[in-house]
């Protein structure tokens, strides 16, 4: 396994600022970089190692003597359209790069990894599945809480299913919950008990009236699930 030399970001919006603040705390050399005044102005402010960039002009990029073997690039701009652009540019002048991106939507994940990335932070698949595995950690629940839940509108929510609702009798797995906007984090059955079944693609649970779900969501989303739910 290679070691990383440095941790690139570029953004110091609402997800690279929050990482630069958690990378750093865990002791990583991280450079931050943006295209924006005002975020240099932040940046300063809170003794980050921030500069300005423009992304469009490739000398810049060449500039920064990225080492495809040894070094992380975040894209974590707060438009996806910029992430996307850089995604490219970096793929195009760093072919061997290791390149992580962010993405705030279904849509977005997919045209990310397309556009070569090697790893796309989907903020709801991040949630949900860092959910599980940190709920007995709670540093990292803190970490998680302020990059993820506050800054992007996302909320945790337990649904108790009614009578004759559309899950009713479906198995999880034949259930399209992103087409919902919905990540179903785990499930509370009524025949079990109080405990905790955390879902993932090795369990396929059968739903019934009762059952509680654990889901992660956008407040809008929350609303429109309950609503579909009650549906006739």
């Amino acid at each position: 396994m290679v070691d990383i030399k440095n941790i690139i970001i570029f953004g110091y919006g609402h997800f690279g600022r929050q990482l630069y603040k958690h990378l750093s705390m865990l002791g990583h050399n991280v450079k931050v970089l943006t295209t924006i005044d005002e975020f240099v102005q932040r940046g300063e402010e809170e003794n980050a190692p921030i500069q300005k960039i423009n992304i469009k002009r490739n000398d810049d990029i060449l500039k920064l003597n990225i080492d495809e073997k040894k070094d992380l690039i975040y894209c974590a701009m707060n438009h996806t359209a910029n992430n996307l652009f850089l995604v490219l540019t970096l793929r195009t002048l760093f072919p061997k790069a290791k390149v992580i991106a962010v993405s705030n939507s279904f849509e977005n994940t997919r045209k990310l990894n397309y556009a070569g990335a090697n790893s796309v932070i989907d903020l709801y698949e991040a949630t949900s599945r860092r959910v599980v595995n940190t709920l007995t950690k709670p540093a990292v629940t803190r970490a998680l809480d302020e990059i993820i839940y506050k800054q992007n509108d996302i909320q945790m929510a337990e649904i108790l299913l009614p009578e004759n609702s559309f899950l009713e009798q479906k198995y999880v797995n034949e259930i399209n919950f992103k087409a919902m906007g919905v990540i179903l984090v785990a499930i509370i059955d009524k025949e079990i008990g109080q405990e905790l079944i955390f879902t993932d693609h090795r369990i396929n649970h059968k739903l019934d009236a009762g059952d509680t779900l654990v889901i992660v969501a956008k407040q809008d989303k929350i609303v429109k699930f309950k609503e579909k739910l009650r549906q006739k």
